[in-house]
């Protein structure tokens, strides 16, 4: 088994300041954080076994609200690769689906365990648990942000173009997802270009787009927004596709449908951006709607990519926020 280096050792020991006591959102680090996880995430993907020491004995709960395959398997993988138990809970085996109060289940949680990762629809139920809970707390997807996949779309990104800084990006379909406000956030600490194609119906929110550029003018990144997803992706390095219909909006299908059908990723769209560009998804897809098959089983996607990275990024978070709680509280 392959251990950690000694710098790697001594970084770990130290704390630092910077770091978050909670992941909830992507706005949520600091751009040197958010360098120092990934670099820790391509560490812990050439070498997954070796951490495996380093939090042994601790364990990590994982509440579920939502169903899912990779955010559930990402962590409960990561969690098993540094030593620690995963202890997944869906809604109907908690007392939260019987009464008990969303701070209550939190208070309880956070004394038996190292951290708590949530998957959930309302944001709110984040925070409220962050705001009780005595160790990290981690948003493993609510309605309005998705920090755990912006990490491995990040990485992805990384590995296939060896940096982030000035990469334009274009992200094409319902500005206002869970996954656009992260992926715009992500943009925005790590100095990229993102346009964000979307009906006017489905605009980012304001608040976030204004955090973003605040951001951006100290990073170098910049952001804009359009109805055209043709002039959206001309000079993308990166263009973004997402499902339409989301699990909270099943009953918008038919009208989101409509209103999206401009927005599908597929070779037509492809032509108008440079011949090197990717394509990313988050996954999962609806062939032939967001996105064809022909696209999403192409070379140039890094779907599979993305989808690999969602654990050695979990693997990185676990580590980075559970070992800065034990410091500050050592």
């Amino acid at each position: 088994m392959t251990r950690p280096s000694p710098a790697a050792r001594r970084e770990a020991s130290t704390p630092d300041s910077r770091v978050p006591d909670h992941l909830l959102r992507v706005g949520d680090l600091d751009p040197g954080v958010l360098r120092t996880l990934l670099d820790r995430a391509e560490a812990m993907k050439r070498e997954p076994l070796g951490w495996a020491d380093s939090l042994r004995g601790g364990a990590v709960g994982c509440v579920f609200e939502k169903p899912s395959t990779r955010t559930r398997v990402s962590l409960v993988a990561a969690a098993q690769r540094l030593g620690m138990a995963a202890v997944v809970l869906n809604r109907d085996e908690l007392q939260l689906g019987h009464g008990e109060t969303v701070a209550d289940t939190a208070r309880v949680l956070s004394s038996y365990l190292d951290a708590v990762a949530v998957r959930t629809f309302e944001h709110r139920v984040v925070e409220r648990m962050a705001e009780v809970s005595v160790v990290p707390v981690v948003n493993a997807l609510s309605n309005s942000h998705h920090p755990c996949q912006s990490l491995a779309d990040l990485l992805a990104l990384r590995e296939h173009f060896g940096t982030l800084k000035g990469l334009r990006a274009a992200f094409v379909g319902d500005g206002g997802s869970n996954t656009c406000n992260s992926f715009l956030s992500a943009c925005a600490a790590t100095g990229m270009h993102l346009t964000i194609a979307r009906p006017a119906a489905y605009g980012t929110d304001p608040a976030l787009l204004a955090e973003a550029r605040e951001t951006m003018r100290r990073t170098g990144g910049s952001v804009s927004v359009t109805e055209d997803p043709e002039d959206a992706v001309r000079g993308a390095h990166a263009v973004y596709a997402e499902v339409w219909v989301p699990m909270d909006r099943r009953d918008e299908a038919d009208e989101r449908r409509r209103r999206l059908a401009r927005y599908r990723v597929d070779d037509r769209l492809l032509a108008h951006a440079p011949g090197d560009a990717v394509v990313l998804h988050c996954l999962p897809a609806v062939r032939g709607e967001e996105i064809t098959s022909d696209v999403l089983d192409g070379p140039r996607c890094l779907a599979w990519q993305q989808a690999a990275n969602r654990l050695p990024t979990a693997q990185a978070v676990l580590h980075t926020l559970i070992t800065a709680a034990r410091l500050r509280t050592a």
